[in-house]
């Protein structure tokens, strides 16, 4: 079978550094469209490979150079790029990854071109329709052919929606089987130290969602509670919330480190060793999880629901008093949660016997 994996952002890269190989290894022919320009890449030996941030992947074929705009023109862009794209080389498959606008982009190409489309990380909701990535989600749904789903509760959302229970294999998230494939590599690595801090002695933050980091208000909050956390707060690739607080007036907390982006083993680290992660990243909610560090998500709402029902995760809304008083139950409480069911090292081999079954085009 021969499959288009479209891959945009660094968690997308994460979700599918696992999986490409062992496509390959069962005799499908896989090629990666990114949808950003070869600058971000940094190549690396074998010449079939390259890193983007840190991560190994295969090398993508085609570089869409979409771009960032607005949430119409990204998705314009690369519509109109991968329904070339896909009517040109006529896959037997198409994976759309996540729920980025490239993603949504993606589904809908391939579907009009009558090319079946695979869903990674379907059938996660949050509720709310006034979440840009929410509304991806929902729509690709409707025109996806198979759903690989990462939680139980992402099956029962997808029959729920009408969905056929032979389209929806529940195969766990390739997210987390990157961080358990990745933690021999990191077991003595300490990056913390670098930046003056030591393990368990400082809190890990991350915010690039425009419902706080565009809205001077919530980041107004966000910067006060981290002045109160009472240990040094590390943002890694720090420019949108950095940018978020000089934005509400503010100046940064004495003690926020800013820091440039940093390589993904490095960031698993970091957040292995943090006393507590705040975020609003999906990604690293589920990162958290699978490293055993407490997480506390400034959102009034997840579609990473599993990872509060195993306790590594909570909600607070962005609020300064009840930030600080998230994070302090956070680090109060136990570290021992079991991960969400099959979130392990063998999402990939249930993603390869998925395709094996087969791949039922919609009629």
């Amino acid at each position: 079978m021969r499959i288009i994996v479209v891959v945009g952002a660094r968690p997308n890269f994460v979700k599918v550094a696992p999986l490409l190989p062992r496509l390959a290894a069962a005799g499908h022919e896989v090629d990666i469209a990114f949808t950003g320009s070869r600058s971000a890449s940094r190549g690396t030996e074998p010449a079939d490979t390259v890193a983007f941030h840190g991560v190994e992947v295969q090398a993508p074929r085609w570089f869409l150079d979409v771009g960032e705009d607005t949430d119409a023109v990204e998705t314009g862009r690369a519509l109109i790029a991968l329904e070339r794209l896909v009517g040109e080389v006529s896959p037997d498959a198409v994976m759309a990854v996540g729920d980025v606008n490239a993603t949504l982009a993606t589904a809908i190409a391939a579907a009009k071109l009558a090319v079946p489309v695979v869903h990674l990380e379907a059938g996660l909701r949050c509720g709310d329709l006034t979440c840009p990535g929410e509304i991806n989600r929902v729509l690709i749904s409707r025109v996806s052919a198979l759903h690989l789903a990462p939680t139980e509760n992402a099956v029962v959302n997808l029959l729920g929606e009408g969905v056929a229970e032979e389209r929806i294999q529940f195969v766990g998230s390739t997210m987390a089987e990157s961080v358990l494939r990745n933690l021999d590599a990191i077991k003595s690595s300490s990056p913390a130290l670098e930046y003056g801090v030591i393990p368990d002695g400082y809190v890990l933050a991350a915010f690039h969602g425009p419902e706080n980091v565009t809205v001077p208000r919530r980041m107004s909050a966000i910067a006060d509670a981290m002045t109160r956390l009472g240990l040094p707060v590390l943002v890694p690739d720090a420019r949108d919330l950095c940018d978020g607080i000089i934005a509400a007036g503010m100046l940064a907390p004495p003690d926020l480190y800013c820091l440039d982006p940093v390589p993904y083993l490095d960031m698993l680290a970091l957040q292995r060793d943090a006393a507590a992660v705040i975020t609003d990243s999906g990604g690293i909610q589920e990162e958290a999880c699978m490293l055993g560090t407490p997480c506390v998500t400034v959102r009034s709402h997840t579609e990473h629901d599993a990872t509060i029902e195993v306790g590594a995760n909570r909600l607070a809304r962005a609020d300064s008093d009840a930030i600080v008083d998230a994070v302090g139950l956070a680090r109060s409480g136990s570290r021992s949660w079991v991960a969400p069911k099959r979130w392990d090292r063998a999402v990939s081999d249930r993603i390869v016997r998925a395709f094996k079954r087969g791949v039922i085009p919609l009629r």
